[in-house]
């Protein structure tokens, strides 16, 4: 094969692909994420909207699902105990729109009494359109092709639920020859009931000259009961000498700052 044939495989290929990723966005949803932040016994209803931006009618599924977390203790099949999946309902579930068209569909919260720890649970909506070929693939369902979805996350915590609480540990440098800068990982663990969003950021300081040198924070949003592991990067043009390096981990809410530390030399 020519090179320039294998040039041209290369571009169709690279259309291709940009193909896949433009059908995907043939619908929006807004918003992504839902907050809820019911008392006990309380009910409250928020809005999602969605638009069709496909050139054809299409109809849509809301599908409700459990959140899937950054780890989890659960075995396969168990009931997730942090899930609120049961208290919610969408309304309409199921419906058609014409193109450029807009839907507000109604999610409603109903807590009930004496639940006061955060659940969260996540919303698939799913597009699907008619088939015009009677030649369609026997694995899918007769005269519908299903089209990728999209997942609008779902946290349920009450206003008087205030346990925050999250540690940084198990710092260490993970620096490989293709990174650019020195590397190192933290592990963040959220051991209180709310969620958190976080900064974490290396701070440096100099053993003899004490002079600090700070990282850009890294963000991140963790739910409770989970654990994040998070790559930090030492910012470039350090001194030579040595440091003490400490991980700083700020998830605010009046809380204390956590650390973990280890000593480094820069040569």
């Amino acid at each position: 094969m020519s090179n320039k044939s294998i040039q041209l495989l290369g571009i169709l290929f690279f259309l291709a692909l940009q193909t896949c990723y433009l059908s995907a966005q043939d619908f929006e949803v807004a918003p992504v994420i839902l907050n809820y932040d019911c008392e006990p016994g309380q009910i409250q209803t928020k809005v999602m909207t969605i638009r069709n931006h496909a050139n054809q009618k299409q109809q849509f599924i809301l599908t409700i699902s459990d959140m899937r977390t950054d780890s989890s203790n659960l075995k396969q099949g168990g009931k997730n105990p942090k899930s609120c999946k049961d208290w919610l309902s969408v309304n309409p579930s199921f419906f058609d729109l014409n193109p450029n068209e807009i839907k507000e569909v109604k999610v409603v919260l109903q807590v009930p009494p004496n639940e006061m720890n955060t659940r969260g649970a996540m919303i698939y909506v799913s597009a699907t359109e008619e088939k015009t070929s009677l030649a369609a693939d026997k694995q899918l369902k007769t005269g519908v092709r299903v089209k990728p979805r999209i997942g609008v996350k779902v946290v349920q915590s009450p206003r008087s639920n205030t346990n925050y609480n999250a540690k940084i540990s198990d710092l260490k440098e993970i620096t490989t020859t293709k990174d650019s800068a020195r590397t190192f990982q933290a592990k963040i663990t959220n051991s209180g009931d709310k969620v958190i969003d976080c900064k974490i950021l290396l701070v440096l300081s100099n053993l003899s000259t004490a002079k600090e040198i700070k990282s850009k924070p890294l963000k991140a949003s963790i739910f409770p009961g989970n654990s994040k592991t998070v790559r930090l990067y030492m910012p470039a043009s350090v001194p030579a000498g040595k440091y003490s390096l400490a991980a700083i981990l700020d998830y605010g809410n009046n809380s204390a700052l956590e650390a973990a530390q280890m000593n480094i030399e820069v040569k």
